[in-house]
């Protein structure tokens, strides 16, 4: 997922040098395809659980491998996590034995008793809640639910905050929730939420609402950034994209707000493992042709280390990727997953990337 965060609160993310060697810090678990929304858009097309999801023991003997290899934080999506019945047990055993947790969920499940038993059981830090929209018929289009739900989750939302998680709202950038990202924003502003997140949907699971994977999306985010510096209280703007610090609307835009550049780390300090135990580079990426193994067999280090994907992750110019570009060192080649989703191809050319569609213009004017 390509993400803009717009925090709320300071930011504690740090530059990087994005190719620097790294060891395994960071799983994404998407626990289970269970889902009791029917979004439009769904990287993992949940819904129905699978049969062979990992077993409350198999995850528990999953993460305290990945402890063992280093790991210290685990990312929780799904489906809905909250669908797994034996989720809390999961989280607590996790916090036993030193794991974070961060959980992204559609929030319809959660209780004031879930949230003081994580609050007090478990390592669980902060929870990102899809929202995506503030109308409410457009909300129950989007998430497949009746509009009403949507009063309900920013209910729970409110309790998130007051339980002492740290709080984020999402919103999926489609054609049908751009208009109404200032409100989000607004709101965000009103009730407090630390930090706002617009994902662009990359096209691998449901896209149904979503743009073209080769939009320029940061050209229509403007207005949001106009809006967002506008606001009482603002801090930090922050790009999960590779390349977009190279987008001349954030180069004007970093000439008025701090904006972190944090890229993109698949393949580079994480994988995800998905609900059977399969592992991918990328959260957004669980196709069959391009699992690199599956934890009920396979040592979670030793594939992070010796994969070839992981490696072109790490190293995109040895496998011919942007290799004749000066910014491969800081971009990472750009999104290997929306250059698939353009190109057919895993090292394809992410055509998303402003300097290549800066490139393509030149070469046409010249033609």
């Amino acid at each position: 997922m390509l993400d803009v965060k717009f925090k709320l609160t300071p930011s504690h993310t740090t530059e990087r040098v994005w190719m620097e060697p790294s060891p395994l810090r960071t799983l994404f678990w998407n626990s289970t395809y269970a889902c009791n929304f029917n979004c439009g858009v769904c990287f993992t097309n949940g819904g129905v659980p699978f049969t062979d999801e990992l077993s409350t023991s198999e995850a528990m003997d999953t993460f305290k491998k990945a402890h063992d290899a280093g790991v210290r934080k685990i990312i929780i999506s799904g489906g809905e996590p909250f669908m797994r019945e034996d989720l809390i047990e999961i989280l607590a055993y996790m916090g036993s034995i030193g794991l974070e947790a961060r959980i992204a969920s559609n929030g319809s499940l959660l209780t004031d008793d879930i949230l003081r038993r994580l609050r007090d059981e478990t390592l669980v830090k902060s929870f990102q809640i899809s929202v995506d929209t503030i109308q409410p018929e457009l909300y129950g289009e989007f998430h497949g639910v009746l509009p009403d739900r949507l009063a309900s989750v920013l209910n729970i939302i409110e309790s998130i905050k007051k339980h002492g998680f740290h709080t984020t709202v999402s919103s999926r950038l489609t054609p049908h929730t751009l208009p109404g990202i200032p409100d989000l924003m607004d709101r965000a502003s009103m009730e407090g939420w630390a930090t706002f997140t617009v994902h662009f949907p990359l096209h691998t699971g449901r896209s149904n609402y979503a743009f073209d994977q080769d939009t320029d999306f940061i050209s229509l985010l403007r207005p949001a950034f106009d809006h967002f510096l506008a606001l009482p209280k603002q801090w930090v703007i922050e790009m999960f994209i590779p390349w977009a610090r190279y987008h001349p609307v954030v180069r004007h835009l970093e000439k008025r707000i701090r904006v972190v550049h944090a890229g993109c780390r698949a393949g580079r300090d994480r994988v995800t493992i998905n609900p059977c135990g399969d592992i991918s580079f990328c959260v957004c990426f669980d196709l069959p042709e391009f699992y690199l193994g599956n934890v009920r067999q396979d040592n979670l280090e030793d594939i992070f280390k010796d994969s070839k994907t992981c490696d072109m992750m790490r190293h995109p110019e040895k496998y011919g990727i942007c290799a004749d570009c000066a910014n491969v060192q800081t971009c990472g080649g750009g999104c290997r997953v929306a250059a698939y989703s353009i190109t057919g191809r895993l090292d394809g050319q992410d055509e998303s990337c402003p300097v290549y569609k800066l490139q393509v213009k030149d070469e046409k004017k010249g033609a």
